[in-house]
């Protein structure tokens, strides 16, 4: 099993929090939908801020790079390559979410995109073979969210999964976030088609996810050696002792 050390009370926080931001967005959906749908609208405070929190995830995985003493002293594996990616997928997201600053910027669509994205605007995510992959946008989302917030922190409780997760040197959210993916998640499925406006649950999951994730990659930053379970021991497939601060 994996042998760091547990804080029971931070965990617990953790979770309250995730509960506290769940149930703060399912009582204002219940009983005010119309004024939640004005926090929601495009480029709104919602959405900008999601793209904060994404953005300033990337950057959370980048000082994970740069602060690891594990990644620094491995010698198997892959070492940046799988925390880079969390980084340029966050970096992805922001843009995403703010169609790259299309509407703060006011430049136009291109017209070979004009073509294919069904909301006429500058991002992938609304591109007809994109928006359908894997069931649409909805559903690889999902799956992401249960992914990185449930089933790879359970994997990574077993000594073979550490091991799997220090050798290729990749990033696995702590247990006590697991609650803040799966709140995101379980709010768009149970909200999905029935709030007035049909994208709203979506643009709350995604906050929800953007809260995540900051989580995540904030975590990360002040404690690496947390992603990779690899604090205060030696990596079970080297013999470097590892202490990141």
């Amino acid at each position: 099993m994996y042998a760091n050390k547990i804080y029971p009370g931070g965990i617990v926080l953790q979770f309250l929090l995730s509960i506290a931001a769940l149930l703060f967005f399912s009582v204002w959906v219940k009983y005010d939908a119309p004024s939640l749908h004005i926090w929601l609208v495009e480029d709104g405070p919602i959405e900008t801020l999601s793209a904060v929190f994404f953005g300033i995830s990337s950057l959370g995985f980048l000082v994970v790079i740069a602060r690891s003493s594990f990644l620094r002293t491995k010698t198997y594996g892959l070492r940046y390559p799988m925390v880079l990616a969390w980084a340029l997928l966050m970096f992805v997201f922001m843009g995403e979410e703010i169609s790259w600053g299309q509407r703060i910027l006011g430049f136009g669509t291109p017209e070979v995109l004009m073509e294919i994205n069904h909301q006429q605007e500058f991002n992938l995510h609304n591109i007809e073979f994109v928006d359908s992959f894997m069931g649409g946008k909805y559903r690889y989302l999902s799956i992401m969210m249960l992914t990185t917030g449930l089933v790879l922190p359970l994997f990574a409780l077993s000594g073979f999964g550490a091991r799997v997760i220090q050798w290729w040197g990749f990033p696995v959210a702590p247990l006590g976030y697991s609650l803040a993916f799966v709140g995101a998640y379980a709010y768009g499925k149970y909200f999905h088609g029935i709030t007035i406006h049909s994208n709203d649950s979506t643009e709350v999951r995604e906050f929800l996810m953007s809260v995540a994730m900051l989580l995540f990659a904030l975590h990360g930053a002040i404690r690496p050696c947390d992603l990779f379970r690899a604090c205060n021991r030696g990596p079970s497939v080297g013999k470097q002792i590892v202490n990141d601060s």
